[in-house]
């Protein structure tokens, strides 16, 4: 998990999803690492320490590893040591994590809200996942981290797909927009006044 820290971003699905899979697999305990990169903020601000006391209470001491706020390099090292990061908001207006993480060809399981299901290919370069129950998310997660084959084969496309969203076709689509609605404000002011000329009983003055 890479974020801020705060019940909107829901970094405690991973932690429940964490403990589900030691549940079922006591085994996955000697190679498991959940690691959340990010700092308390907004409404987490509350109760700062929330995720490692959940993280106690659900027995993953020994697993779960926390790490600052990362930027630049180090924050690509994070994303590339990864198998998989989970993005499991319950709103996003688009999910920049999901996409930093694609581009350093990691594959992402996420919330399908807001933005994610553009952000994330669904069966291309991660997965989706409806709702927050940790077993679902537990599913998920396991089906990209534990399957090498399928998760090689999401990291090549979440490489292709984050492709998709350079700032350059970022800025070229934008200009686009603009151009057609500028194309159709012309059009529909045109043809307003030529149905205003052509009223009947308007006088001039």
């Amino acid at each position: 998990f890479v974020g801020r820290i705060q019940p909107l971003k829901a970094p405690d699905v991973l932690l429940r999803a964490a403990a589900e899979l030691l549940r079922r697999d006591p085994g996955l305990r000697a190679r498991l690492v959940v690691l959340v990169a990010g700092g308390p903020s907004g409404s987490g601000l509350a109760e700062p320490r929330a995720l490692q006391e959940l993280g106690a209470a659900l027995g993953l001491d020994d697993v779960l590893r926390f790490l600052p706020p990362q930027g630049g390099n180090d924050l690509v090292q994070v994303y590339r040591a990864a198998d998989v990061v989970a993005v499991p908001s319950h709103n996003e207006s688009f999910g920049l994590v999901a996409m930093e993480a694609q581009a350093c060809a990691t594959p992402v399981v996420a919330a399908a809200v807001g933005g994610l299901p553009v952000a994330v290919s669904d069966g291309g370069s991660g997965l989706l996942v409806d709702g927050h129950d940790p077993a679902r998310w537990a599913d998920a997660l396991a089906a990209v981290a534990l399957d090498r084959i399928r998760r090689e084969r999401f990291s090549a496309g979440a490489v292709a797909h984050a492709r998709r969203f350079s700032w350059d076709r970022t800025t070229d689509a934008l200009l686009a927009t603009y151009a057609e609605a500028g194309e159709e404000f012309t059009r529909r002011a045109g043809a307003a006044l030529a149905g205003l000329g052509g009223i009947s009983g308007v006088r001039e003055r």
